[in-house]
């Protein structure tokens, strides 16, 4: 509790001198790894409340992993919790919901009403950030239903702090629904609970926050004046920090759009110079690498577990008898020689998952790229190419993925086409407001070669735009699939193939892989228009969670 009081008065110093007490202490103690936890998570704190994202990274995982080996449910929370503010600070949002659904999943009415709510508003923040990423309504109704459990309590217990932020959060999602009225009616009244607070407040957000209804509201000055106050208290509070320099960017864009040009430009200057003091490459490559080495310790000691268990279980089948031994060998070894096949048939699925070809054009493209001075289009063809990357290896580990990382790597490899191919065709991915994509599960990248087809073979030699409509729709049992184009098919070509005979292999022999484990009755069929244009797939999925 000295530790997080003198970390959130800004007296690091002091707080400096309490980890050194503490690792004293640890040499000394004889029940150290009770306490190391503790040690940890400080030092991820302080290097926290310092800016210093690669030994934040380095101490968040460790203070994660001995959370795990202790099994509680609250240190969990905390570790996760700074995992999540990393990848935040670093720009790589994408990386979080794996953290925040674990979160998600922690939190319990058996937890302290204090705790709970502090969860509750966290969650609420998190929803809505995602949100002005991917601008998908659900997730607002997901975040105001935490933030309304998050107000009860706080009100409740007269809990000042939690109850400015919840405020906040309310202006937030009001500014996201159009209401900039009421979204300033909430950020006032989360400014007055958080002057209400004790000590050290950092209201600079809050003001930030605003300067921007008032500008929805056409209050250009007001907007101006109340950006001003924030810088003011975020320079004197955190100057130099990544905070501020995200601060200074929101600034830019806000004097900008309020018609003076003069303070966006020195705003936006800030934002470039501490932006290049702090994400720096070489920081970034080690915080990756230490997130790299986390998930692979962790992979390999659920390995260990898993032999352990298996070698129980031999042990204690051949201490029955013999006569069940002979009949569990020769079970095994049908089991096993069924396994063969399947791990023979998920490796040539996983061999032809992406088509070579495609990451070879992609590299050829970055190299053009390359060599064009300042060619803005190299860093988004590199994070795209990346992201895909990253999702083809994932999925070689796990056969199903949400419904949402899938539209998202859809979304990444049909934007590094579009790159590939400029102008060449547009695309548009729907879903039902009903579908829980968040949870529903289906075979990942099962519809890529259907796209690629599209692609490569139904806009090959097209004289007009192209166009690919994905729809998910929900179904009482199924989920229901289709992908709709309007290249070149059959009829425009008598004498060629009516769908590459590669493509149908690969997704006959996933189905049927699919099916056998999930004992499902998982199809597709392909309906071919009969005329020079249009081309459509559907493709029925059941319902996993």
């Amino acid at each position: 509790m000295e530790f997080k009081y003198f970390c959130t008065e800004k007296d690091l110093d002091k707080a400096l001198s309490i980890i050194g007490v503490q690792e004293q202490v640890l040499k000394e103690a004889e029940c150290r790894d009770y306490f190391i936890y503790d040690l940890y998570l400080n030092k991820a704190l302080y290097f926290h409340a310092v800016n210093d994202l690669e030994k934040l990274s380095e101490f968040a995982f460790k203070a994660l992993k001995e959370a795990e080996r202790a099994k509680n449910e609250e240190k969990l929370i905390t570790a996760l919790k700074e995992i999540v503010y990393l990848f935040t600070r670093m720009q790589e949002s994408e990386k979080n919901w794996t953290y925040i659904k674990r979160v998600e999943k922690l939190v319990n009415d058996r937890m302290h009403p204090v705790q709970l709510t502090k969860h509750y508003r966290w969650l609420g923040y998190e929803y809505e950030s995602a949100y002005t990423k991917t601008k998908r309504k659900t997730l607002i109704d997901s975040g105001l239903v935490y933030i309304k459990k998050a107000k009860k309590n706080a009100l409740r217990y007269q809990i000042d702090y939690e109850v400015a932020l919840i405020y906040r959060a309310m202006e937030a999602f009001s500014y996201h629904k159009g209401n900039p009225k009421a979204a300033l009616r909430y950020i006032d009244s989360a400014i007055f609970y958080a002057k209400r607070i004790k000590g050290i407040k950092n209201l600079s957000g809050m003001y930030n926050s605003k300067a921007w209804d008032h500008l929805d509201l056409n209050q250009n000055a007001e907007a101006i004046k109340w950006m001003d106050t924030a810088l003011y208290l975020d320079n004197k509070l955190a100057k130099g920090t990544a905070a501020n320099m995200m601060m200074h960017y929101d600034a830019a864009d806000l004097y900008e759009s309020a018609g003076d040009l003069e303070r966006a430009y020195k705003s936006f200057r800030i934002y470039g110079k501490t932006k290049d003091s702090i994400l720096k490459q070489e920081k970034v490559k080690v915080i990756n690498e230490l997130e790299t080495k986390y998930n692979t310790e962790l992979k390999d000691a659920e390995i260990k577990n898993k032999r352990l268990q298996i070698v129980w279980l031999l042990v204690l089948v051949v201490l029955v008898s013999l006569v069940s031994f002979l009949i569990f060998f020769v079970y095994r070894q049908r089991s096993l020689k069924n396994k063969m096949k399947i791990l023979e048939t998920e490796q040539r699925l996983n061999r032809a998952r992406i088509n070579p070809h495609f990451f070879f054009n992609v590299m050829a493209s970055l190299q053009s790229f390359a060599h064009k001075e300042n060619s803005p289009k190299t860093s988004a063809y590199l994070s795209n190419f990346a992201k895909i990357m990253r999702q083809s290896l994932e999925s070689t580990y796990s056969e199903l993925v949400s419904i949402e990382k899938e539209i998202d790597f859809m979304t990444q490899y049909l934007e590094a086409q579009k790159l590939l191919y400029p102008n060449k065709f547009d695309y548009y991915i729907e879903f039902d407001n009903s579908l829980e994509i968040n949870e529903l599960k289906i075979p990942g990248m099962l519809l890529q070669p259907f796209l690629e087809n599209a692609i490569e073979h139904g806009f090959k030699n097209i004289d007009y735009k192209g166009s690919v409509d994905i729809i998910f729709q929900e179904r009482p049992k199924e989920i229901h699939i289709k992908i709709t184009d309007n290249g070149k098919t059959a009829a425009s070509n008598p004498g060629g193939k009516k769908y590459p005979s590669r493509a149908m292999e690969i997704i006959q022999d996933r189905l049927s892989l699919f099916n056998k484990q999930q004992k499902s009755k998982a199809r597709y069929e392909v309906i071919d228009s009969n005329t020079a244009r249009g081309f459509a797939i559907a493709i029925y999925l059941p319902k996993l969670y």
